[in-house]
């Protein structure tokens, strides 16, 4: 599988701008939009503004059903005081109500800063991690990364039906049924 290469274009593409400007738009779900990348790649992305107004950041869920795998991106504009490029052990973890699950352990995300935006990128490689990923993007309510013990970011989901519709567009060849 050549996903360091897809991760590499995929992350260019986005910081592009080309994600929202995908050929058109599957659907909308909630705050989630879905739309084809390719015929069997769909992204599925929701933006987060804090109360403020001063932060942002991103979560971006790549899915190719043709390679089995998926690539999560989180984006910020807030962590400046990191270096342009690197790498960030971070946890992560799901919660549900009030059960939080931290089963997936720390990950080695690399990052990458494009303009004012930090791109980190964690690619699901395998089938089984890549299904396992979309179950818990859909069942959870919040999606947090821990930095050592220190919830870095917490981000609510609402994603049930966005990641069926992300299923739906990459198995679909990126065209409304």
């Amino acid at each position: 599988m050549k996903m360091q290469g897809w991760v590499i274009g995929v992350t260019a593409l986005l910081a592009a701008g080309a994600a929202q400007a995908a050929d058109s738009v599957y659907a909308k779900v909630g705050s989630w939009e879905i739309s084809a990348d390719t015929p069997s790649r769909c992204v599925m992305q929701r933006f987060y503004r804090s109360k403020d107004g001063k932060k942002i950041e991103g979560l971006t869920v790549l899915y190719a059903a043709d390679k089995e795998g998926v690539l999560l991106l989180w984006t910020n504009d807030w962590m400046t005081y990191l270096p342009v490029k690197g790498n960030l052990e971070l946890g992560l973890a799901f919660r549900k109500g009030e059960s939080a699950d931290q089963s997936w352990g720390s990950r080695n995300l690399p990052y990458e800063r494009i303009g004012n935006t930090y791109y980190f990128t964690l690619a699901f490689k395998s089938a089984d991690e890549a299904q396992r990923i979309l179950r818990d993007l859909a069942a959870s309510d919040h999606f947090g990364l821990l930095l050592g013990p220190a919830l870095l970011t917490s981000i609510p989901l609402d994603a049930s039906e966005a990641v069926v519709k992300l299923r739906e567009c990459s198995t679909s060849g990126g065209r409304a049924q």
